[in-house]
């Protein structure tokens, strides 16, 4: 998909909207949205909710169904043959002790682990601004869709899109590949604040202790 249709769809990933909202936001005619949104919700990737109000018509908010979140760039493909690679250089020393679930996290650590060397280098050759610079990127290239921001005197990452998401929802193992992506390639600690598993519209890492970075790296 293209054009103004994906548009829509992003948009809607981040946060629900009406028309007007849609319209007012990507700088196009109320009719020509709704058109869209027509053709969206015949597809079965957007659906809607009535928005009551005190005064005047209802309106009506529109949102992704899991239709439309899978119509978004994933990489299940990817990330079936990082755990492949990873499961197979375990060792019975590494999983002693360890239930499945245990060895689940493990091997998404160590994915990200990897992960985050494949961009960083040597971290000690890089200012903080430099490693977030690289991190945007690595993450844009998985299709995490990044944004970086200062919120409040703390550095925060959110990742607009989930390119694991169906996986994300059933079993949060997995977001232990980007939240160790994101606190390995930044070399300070980070917390999720926000997660899709418990119903937000996107995962949200916050620095752990007061931070900014200079965003325009």
């Amino acid at each position: 998909m293209e054009g103004t249709r994906l548009r829509i769809l992003e948009h809607l990933q981040q946060e629900n909207q009406t028309v007007g909202g849609l319209a007012t936001i990507m700088g196009l005619a109320p009719a020509t949205v709704r058109r869209h949104l027509d053709i969206l919700q015949r597809d079965h990737l957007v659906n809607f909710i009535e928005v009551r109000k005190k005064t005047g018509r209802p309106e009506y908010s529109f949102r992704l169904t899991e239709e439309g979140q899978e119509s978004l760039p994933k990489s299940y493909d990817l990330m079936l043959k990082l755990m492949v690679d990873e499961m197979g250089d375990l060792s019975q020393e590494d999983m002693n002790g360890m239930d499945g679930q245990q060895v689940l996290r493990m091997v998404f650590q160590r994915m990200s682990a990897k992960a985050a060397e494949r961009f960083s280098g040597d971290m000690t050759l890089l200012n903080i601004d430099e490693r977030v610079a690289g991190l945007l990127g690595a993450l844009s290239n998985n299709h995490f869709e990044p944004v970086a921001q200062n919120v409040d005197g703390m550095f925060q990452i959110k990742l607009q899109n989930c390119p694991f998401r169906s996986v994300a929802m059933t079993n949060n193992a997995v977001c232990d590949f980007d939240a160790n992506m994101i606190s390995t390639g930044m070399g300070v600690s980070m917390t999720q604040i926000s997660c899709i598993s418990e119903g937000q519209p996107c995962c949200v890492y916050q620095s752990v202790e007061p931070m900014t970075v200079d965003l325009g790296v």
